[in-house]
């Protein structure tokens, strides 16, 4: 038996002067979230009729578990006081719509999957959540609860993904989640994909196990004991079903069981075994299903489980990665009706016969997650890597819920356009641009446009002129898009025939030059530099990486740059990151290279651990960072150091940060000991120069941070995360902050130059689109006046704007506890954050102000300006 444990909480503390500090900044999430991300799985109360009709429960891969009491209208996260983003399972007791478990970790064996905490039990229909236990389970594909026993509770576990353990399988509860059995198990290697339940008789289930492995370089899907398994005493004996079932190289297994008749069971197998006739070749990098194998096919069983018949000859859904798809459906009110996941829906009418894709059509494709209505036939829901969709025709058309605010942001560039555009790439939705503030007072869905296509990657803006976008999409793919003609020319690096073969990442890096904007920087197992906007390349490096064969030309690239980064003090001073670990420099534009691994080594880095970021410091071209990630093998220790001497020697720096693979790392343009870094929980601050670290809870989620950005202009920190989409904050009082600054009795940051944007004042009727679009409030226009406290100071403070001339011009009253304190002075007239003096006075004309802080016994002054734009 596995005990699982509920921990007390510790006694109250009080927090630290720099998380006072940190967790009262405040970041907007700013979009876009039109596209959505990937959902893995949609519950949906049985009763009462009210709940069935209007609540829904969206599981999502990286961006937690949402819901709706309102059939889609608004949705809200109610996960994120779990701390783990990627949720695999979700379901609701048909007995208590009260009680829904949750299932973490991502179910698609995908290289992007993250792993979850374990299992956890709400019993106030997701206001609050308990951890149940199963925490080294890493991936949960399903969730089964008894129909009339809450209590009973099974768990189908996949296990590690890039690794073996031994808590994978089936696990049972029998009250209600204290205690678990593992009822089901294979070996270490071998976890459960599917599992569903006969509600007539719930002691018999069906269990589909899945034996597969991943590695960095290759995921090898299928295995000889993958295979469908039966129960009829409630999983204390299991079966394992033959009977015509197919055995040998099988990947994964998609279950369904025909409710009104549950000797009815549908299989979608994944057979892997070689077509008869044909030559099996190897695996390309670019289509994860091998060439000359049997593929998909479905099988139907009448007599629950004993025999077992091949229904079609179609390889169905079989054409794209089945090892994150596989999953099937039966219309309940018809078993002749089944509906499988894949790009496309694919749909039978007649028993596995006959398919096609004309279900679901007018919306965003790689399905998921599928939900078909017990009650109303013509009620179906479908969750893909575009969120949610509904239908109420049977599937004939469908509507979409872009109001759900997700999505898997690779990563982010920013122009110096005023107000500044936000630039990023997502998994599955393009590029995407943005504004940091809408010119009718908020940001809407319709602010945001395409700026690249495919699976949107780097976007890397022109700081000298916005017209010309450089971006990716998947395997470098790479183009310069023209915003004024919007053309987007392919200028991707090639090689002439007969040459060896290029070898891109997925995400494969490219880099302006801080020292001239025509000049690009592409990652390849080379590095390729343009002097002239990507229009000719030429190769300024040998290749960079391992170059092992053993690794290369399997269905994962690998051995390909993944980071690239050049001095901004010194040009041709240029260090690269490789997928297979190497960190590598070049002082002379790329006539000489030095391999800095071994350096790495010696500081205590794994030397095939993934590079995941290299950063030129702004201050000294000699000094750089680099950040590893052993996310691929299972390893989420934090590896971060920092050489000052160009790469001879370094200095592990990740001091205290979490147990979790960092993704980036900045250092401030401004202050040199500022250090940010986000990883797959969040963001981390550091203001000694990574010798301590503090997390920057502020209003973000615990969700992965894939890249980062400070503008160099407004100082906002710009984040790109893999769940939870982009999302940006003021961090000036970050630039000032040290520990002598927390040691003062009060303080006063320098105030932040704003421009008159007066967009506010515009729009009238243009927002008036109900409540279920997403409207992103502006910024204040406003200058924020922040100021910290040793301690409670007691009296408010007194804040004071005058003229160059001394003469007041605004008189508010503001906060005065400890920490961190915002008041904000309305460039249009009086105050918010803080409480105006007296009636709002004429607007600030743009010019130069003297602010001061009268708060504690001290008086605080500093300067600003209120700027016109492009100013």
């Amino acid at each position: 038996m596995i005990a699982s444990c509920v921990l007390a909480a510790p006694f109250a503390q009080q927090a630290a002067p720099i998380d006072t500090v940190l967790q009262s900044l405040s970041f907007r999430n700013i979009g876009p979230f039109r596209t959505a991300a990937w959902v893995t799985e949609i519950a949906v109360p049985d009763s009462p009729v009210h709940d069935h009709l209007y609540t829904i429960y969206a599981a999502t891969r990286s961006g937690g578990l949402w819901k709706t009491t309102n059939a889609g209208t608004t949705w809200t996260p109610i996960s994120d006081s779990v701390g783990a983003a990627a949720v695999g399972a979700v379901t609701v007791a048909s007995s208590d719509p009260k009680i829904v478990w949750m299932g973490t970790g991502d179910q698609a064996n995908a290289r992007s999957s993250y792993s979850g905490k374990g299992v956890y039990k709400s019993t106030d229909a997701g206001a609050t959540w308990q951890l149940m236990g199963l925490p080294d389970s890493h991936h949960i594909a399903r969730i089964v609860i008894h129909p009339k026993n809450a209590d009973v509770v099974y768990v189908a576990a996949i296990g590690h993904l890039f690794s073996r353990n031994d808590e994978r399988g089936v696990f049972r509860t029998t009250d209600g989640g204290k205690t678990w059995k593992k009822v089901l198990y294979v070996n270490d290697g071998v976890g459960a994909i599917d599992l569903v339940m006969n509600r007539q008789k719930p002691m018999v289930l069906y269990a589909a196990m899945y034996d597969k492995e991943r590695r960095p370089w290759q995921i090898v899907e299928s295995g000889p004991e993958s295979a469908i398994y039966r129960t009829d005493d409630g999983g204390d004996k299991w079966q394992r079903l033959a009977g015509g079932l197919p055995t040998g190289r099988i990947g994964r297994i998609g279950l369904d069981l025909y409710q009104k008749n549950p000797l009815v069971l549908y299989a979608l197998i994944e057979n892997q075994n070689p077509k008869p006739g044909a030559q099996k070749t190897d695996v390309s990098a670019i289509a994860p299903l091998a060439a000359g194998i049997i593929g998909n096919e479905l099988y139907r069983t009448d007599d629950g489980g004993k025999s077992w018949r091949k229904v079609t000859d179609v390889n169905v859904a079989g054409g794209k990665a089945p090892y994150s798809f596989n999953q099937i459906r039966v219309n309940p009110h018809d078993d002749k009706t089944v509906i499988v996941t894949s790009d496309s829906m694919y749909i039978s009418r007649d028993g596995g016969k006959t398919w096609n894709t004309n279900f679901f059509r007018g919306v965003f494709g790689d399905f998921r997650a599928m939900w078909w209505d017990p009650v109303d036939r013509d009620r179906i829901m479908l969750g893909s890597d575009g969120g949610v969709s509904v239908s109420v025709d049977g599937g004939r058309t469908a509507d979409y819920f872009p109001n759900m605010r997700i999505g898997e942001a690779y990563a982010v560039g920013v122009d110096m356009d005023d107000p500044y555009n936000v630039y990023a790439g997502f998994q599955d939705h393009d590029s995407w641009k943005g504004p940091s503030n809408g010119r009718t007072g908020h940001i809407t869905l319709e602010h945001w446009v395409t700026v690249g296509p495919g699976d949107g990657m780097y976007n890397v803006v022109d700081p000298t002129d916005s017209r010309w976008v450089y971006n990716t999409r998947e395997l470098n793919q790479m183009g310069r898009m023209d915003q004024r003609t919007g053309v987007r020319t392919n200028i991707a690096p090639t090689r002439a025939p007969g040459q060896p073969r290029l070898r891109f990442n997925w995400i494969a890096p490219i880099a302006l030059s801080p020292h001239n904007p025509q000049i690009l920087y592409a990652g390849a197992q080379v590095l390729f530099r343009s002097l002239n906007r990507g229009d000719t390349w030429e190769e300024i490096s040998p290749d960079l990486t391992t170059n092992d064969s053993s690794r290369i030309g399997l269905n994962v690239p690998y051995c390909t740059i993944t980071s690239i980064s050049e001095s901004p003090l010194k040009a041709g001073v240029i260090w690269v990151g490789t997928d297979d670990g190497k960190a590598q420099l070049t002082q002379n534009h790329g006539g000489q290279w030095t391999d800095l691994t071994p350096a790495l080594v010696s500081a205590g880095a794994r030397a095939d651990r993934w590079v995941s970021r290299v950063f030129a410091s702004p201050h000294d071209a000699g000094t750089a960072f680099v950040a590893k990630s052993g996310f691929r093998n299972d390893d989420f220790a934090p590896y971060l150091y920092r050489t000052t001497d160009y790469g001879k020697t370094w200095t592990a720096i990740a001091s205290n940060l979490p147990n979790a693979p960092i993704n980036v790392i900045v250092q401030d343009r401004k202050n040199k000991q500022l250090l940010i870094v986000g990883n797959d929980v969040g963001v981390f601050v550091s203001i000694d120069a990574g010798s301590h670290w503090s997390p920057l809870k502020a209003n973000l989620p615990a969700v992965a941070v894939h890249d980062m950005t400070i503008h160099p202009r407004e100082h906002d920190l710009v984040l790109a995360t893999y769940g939870r989409a982009v999302w940006a904050g003021d961090i000036t009082p970050l630039q000032e902050l040290s520990n002598d600054v927390l040691e003062k009795n009060a303080y006063l940051f320098d105030i932040e130059p704003r421009p008159r944007y007066g967009f506010s004042a515009q729009g009238m009727n243009y927002d008036l689109f109900g409540d279920k679009y997403v409207e992103v409030p502006n910024e204040p226009d406003a200058l924020a006046v922040n100021y910290y406290l040793r301690g409670d100071a007691g009296a408010d403070a007194k804040i004071t704007v005058a003229d160059l001339s001394g003469r007041p011009v605004r008189q508010l009253t503001g906060p005065a506890k400890r920490g961190l304190n915002h008041v904000l002075v309305g460039l249009g007239g009086g105050g918010r954050g803080g409480r105006a003096a007296a009636a709002a006075p004429t607007p600030l004309a743009i010019g130069n102000y003297i602010v001061t802080v009268e708060v504690a016994g001290e008086k605080l002054t500093k300067s600003t300006r209120v700027r016109a734009r492009f100013d």
